[in-house]
């Protein structure tokens, strides 16, 4: 199951799909409010996602799957790791964050002007209003405490890139805290290593995920 970030869609994973469903079945959800899945009627929160995600396990009759998050995806998966572990094969994080202070100070400062700017055209834009609430996932989720991560026990890999908006410190700080996780930051690569580099990425994240069961 491949969960987009913040304000994408499904084809967030365009240059993953290919080669991942060669060996899996690949499922692919747009969050309420994005892409072409409807709002409803609750608030948008990352827990709310993951709620959602498993009803998707369930009304598919699948009893356990591979999650990987990207982003705000991956805050989500965190959260499905907390919700449902029996749910879970294995979590592949990449560029997630435990808390909004694992955002790079300057890239914070940038979001918090764009979300003034959204502030301000909402009063005219039902479009940006919803852009708004999206935005704001970013800027107050999620909040695990280090007690949280520490009880995750599913083998996980963590993944950034050297110059990500989130701080190595942080994703350092996940890869303690999760005891059977595996890190690894991509040399020159940014937030978006998986599509700046697809078969590095892919490939690591096939590697780990059939040393998790036989193919």
């Amino acid at each position: 199951m491949l969960l987009h970030g913040n304000g994408e869609d499904c084809s967030c994973f365009s240059a993953q799909v290919p080669d991942f469903s060669r060996y899996f079945r690949c499922i692919i959800i747009e969050s309420r409010g994005h892409g072409s899945s409807t709002h409803g009627t609750q608030p948008l929160s990352l827990s709310l996602f993951a709620d959602d995600n498993i009803k998707v396990l369930d009304s598919l009759g699948i009893d356990r799957a591979h999650i990987l998050g990207f982003s705000d995806g991956g805050n989500v998966a965190l959260y499905l790791a907390l919700k449902a572990p029996r749910r879970i094969a294995s979590i592949v994080l990449s560029g997630a964050n435990s808390d909004p202070s694992g955002i790079a100070p300057n890239e914070f400062a940038s979001m918090k002007r764009t979300r003034r700017f959204l502030k301000l055209k909402s009063l005219f834009s039902a479009a940006a209003a919803k852009r708004l609430e999206i935005w704001d996932l970013m800027l107050n989720e999620p909040h695990f405490t280090e007690a949280e991560l520490s009880s995750i026990s599913l083998p996980a890999l963590i993944t950034a890139g050297e110059n990500d908006m989130i701080l190595k410190e942080h994703t350092q700080y996940l890869h303690r805290c999760i005891k059977n996780s595996e890190l690894l930051i991509f040399s020159g690569g940014s937030h978006f290593v998986h599509s700046e580099y697809p078969e590095l990425y892919n490939k690591a994240v096939l590697n780990f995920l059939t040393a998790q069961e036989v193919i």
